[in-house]
């Protein structure tokens, strides 16, 4: 009988690896990996001796051909270790086109469970973990970055995002700007020697982080989800700000209505009003 093992690995310190994994990838006839290199690191650490051949490279981007050629080599062995670089295949890592197709083809799925970033953040975070929502990475273009973050304002769960060190203080000052600033927690390098959370507000994370020369690391940001707390003693002027600071994004009116009705106790009449819009 086939079957796929779907295995979590360390995601930054190798003795996180379970006495589970490690028997499987040893009894595994063949090894399904993210990267290689990883993978040979992984072995080695707990002196886990391989046939060549037996660990196999896969990316999201591989062709539908190798899909197919690890599918049939899946049938015809009797066991297959899917792994990613670190953390649970699939999630924001490949894997998901092989579940997907062993799923097709009846072959028998089995988790090795162990660490998770997005899991391991939201527990550091001290944010309410009874509801919250996995967002990942953001799209990289500003177009799409930004109409992403506009369909999650509305959200009541925590969100947790995955971002790398060069775009983090982008992302938290776009996040600023839509979703106000609500608490969040910054989680750098889980279970490394230099793990580090920084929890606050997205401006106080903003601030720590843009007094430093460089920021490196594994990075998950946990932002608390959307609590309808209206403001309701404000100037005038405080809504004409937030407005024209919108308007010099590109976002259109009804977003731009949206985003300031969900911070302030105001009627769309009055809003129009203040904005000086007509109805029409």
């Amino acid at each position: 009988m086939s079957i796929l093992y779907i295995c979590a690995t360390p995601i930054g310190n190798l003795n996180d690896a379970s006495f589970r994994l490690i028997e499987v990838l040893k009894a595994a006839d063949f090894i399904i990996a993210e990267d290689t290199r990883t993978a040979t690191k992984l072995l080695s650490r707990f002196e886990i001796k391989k046939s060549p051949g037996s660990v196999v490279s896969y990316q999201d981007y591989s062709s539908p051909a190798k899909t197919g050629l690890i599918l049939d080599r899946i049938k015809q062995s009797q066991s297959a270790a899917l792994i990613s670089e670190s953390g649970i295949p699939a999630i924001q890592d490949p894997g998901y086109k092989i579940i997907k197709n062993c799923i097709e083809n009846n072959i028998v799925l089995k988790v090795i469970p162990g660490p998770n970033a997005a899991l391991s953040a939201l527990v550091l975070s001290g944010l309410p973990t009874d509801s919250f929502l996995f967002v990942g990475f953001l799209p990289k273009t500003d177009t799409k970055r930004k109409d992403k973050i506009f369909e999650l304002a509305y959200q009541p769960f925590t969100l947790i995002f995955y971002e790398s060190p060069l775009r983090i203080i982008n992302l938290l000052q776009e996040l600023l700007e839509v979703l106000g600033n609500r608490n969040a927690c910054l989680a750098r390098e889980i279970t490394k020697i230099y793990e580090e959370s920084i929890r606050g507000t997205i401006m106080e994370v903003l601030k720590i982080l843009q007094t430093r020369p460089s920021i490196k690391g594994e990075i998950v940001l946990v932002v608390e989800g959307y609590k309808k707390q209206l403001i309701k003693d404000f100037e005038d002027s405080e809504i004409k700000k937030d407005y024209i600071k919108l308007v010099k994004q590109n976002i259109p009116q009804k977003d731009i209505f949206k985003i300031i009705q969900s911070r302030y106790d105001i009627d769309r009449q009055k809003l129009y009003n203040i904005t000086k819009i007509s109805k029409k």
